[in-house]
């Protein structure tokens, strides 16, 4: 049995998740690469506060390419907030054994780039964003989430400890990035 299709996700899952009635959250699209590549740039600006000294954040160029070759996958679904036509948010959830570190598990959902607008902070975006792909997710037919933070970067940490994520393993250090990660799983709730 193949990984569960994110393509064919109703879009019910997706529209009226957040509470407050201008935001909006939905699939993105190839037409999106743009504000996400922007988002992901801006998401990662405070990395050099807990990254090795000479640490470089990946260039808009570099994300943007990675965005036009994801976005169209019928794996990949990234799901973005929006309010009055602007991105404010994001979140991608892939199958794990499509990710950079695959997992051949067709049972586990990989997370990655859950970015919300500065502006944004503290009204709960993220928890709306997050509880979205969770949705997402099950709907799909996964069971298990999983996903990498940055193992200095505390307040993202906090978030899926509150969230109910919980660290397996060791840190690891991944090349790609330059950074030493932290693995954080989450069991869905049987249906």
């Amino acid at each position: 049995m193949g990984a569960p299709s994110l393509w064919r996700l109703s879009t019910r899952h997706l529209i009226d998740v957040a509470h407050d009635d201008s935001i909006r959250i939905r699939r993105a699209s190839t037409a999106d690469a743009e504000p996400l590549a922007r988002g992901v740039i801006e998401g990662v600006e405070d990395y050099p506060s807990f990254a090795p000294p000479g640490w470089t954040a990946p260039s808009f160029e570099a994300e943007l390419e990675h965005l036009r070759a994801a976005l169209p996958d019928p794996d990949v679904c990234c799901l973005i907030a929006e309010s009055e036509g602007a991105l404010i948010g994001q979140i991608t959830m892939l199958p794990a054994a499509r990710s950079g570190r695959p997992v051949e598990d067709s049972s586990l959902a990989h997370i990655s780039n859950l970015v919300v607008r500065r502006d944004y902070w503290g009204v709960g975006l993220a928890g709306d964003l997050h509880r979205a792909a969770l949705q997402a997710a099950s709907a799909a037919g996964f069971t298990e989430l999983r996903l990498f933070v940055a193992a200095g970067q505390a307040r993202a940490r906090r978030f899926y400890e509150r969230e109910g994520w919980r660290p397996v393993g060791d840190p690891f250090d991944d090349p790609t990035w330059g950074l030493t990660f932290m693995e954080y799983r989450y069991r869905l709730p049987d249906r």
